[in-house]
């Protein structure tokens, strides 16, 4: 039906239990997937690339993608740090973005405590519909400025609350397995993704 590609976040690798247990469920709904990982995580360095040379990483995922896809819908999406380069690269060249959608695997609006420097200037030029996958408690990106955001890019954007959730949607307080928990939001992007495309 679709292949999503899922690109991981600053502090992790494709191998990350989320994303695992995210492409599980997205998998279950018939949607492939795809994970990568981006040139800092291969030659295992912390710091994270800079922008154009992660989303010439992302560049070269989605093609690899869509010779494995065979024609079927390309997803772009990602955690933190993955999914706000696939924005970017959405936003530069609308026309030429291969994806139906993106989907937000929690986006990371600001630097913690930085709510005053959001992320946010390239988003009202993506074309395609967005799913906002976020926590009530995510550091990255206060609640309240997420709402606003998703509010001002509708009708293309939507958002899925994980109450009480931070950056990983993990809850204060109940003890579940990442994989666990990105089994469930796979299951909640599939869903998105469904309907976007079909």
């Amino acid at each position: 039906m679709a292949w999503a590609v899922i690109a991981h976040g600053a502090g992790n690798d494709l191998h990350a239990p989320f994303l695992a247990g995210a492409a599980q469920g997205l998998a279950a709904n018939a949607v492939s997937t795809m994970r990568f990982n981006f040139p800092f995580t291969e030659e295992r360095r912390r710091a994270p690339d800079r922008s154009p040379v992660l989303q010439e990483a992302w560049r070269a995922a989605l093609a690899a993608a869509a010779e494995r896809a065979e024609g079927l819908p390309l997803v772009a999406s990602g955690k933190l740090l993955g999914g706000r380069m696939a924005s970017m690269l959405a936003a530069e060249d609308p026309a030429g973005f291969p994806c139906r959608a993106l989907v937000f695997f929690g986006y990371p609006l600001h630097a913690p405590g930085r709510p005053d420097k959001p992320r946010d200037a390239h988003l009202p030029a993506v074309r395609v519909p967005m799913l906002f996958i976020q926590g009530t408690s995510d550091a990255l990106a206060s609640f309240d400025l997420i709402e606003a955001l998703v509010e001002r890019l509708r009708p293309l954007a939507r958002l899925h609350v994980v109450q009480g959730g931070d950056h990983s949607f993990r809850v204060r307080g109940a003890r579940r397995p990442d994989d666990d928990i990105g089994r469930e939001l796979g299951h909640v992007a599939a869903e998105f993704i469904t309907e976007v495309v079909s």
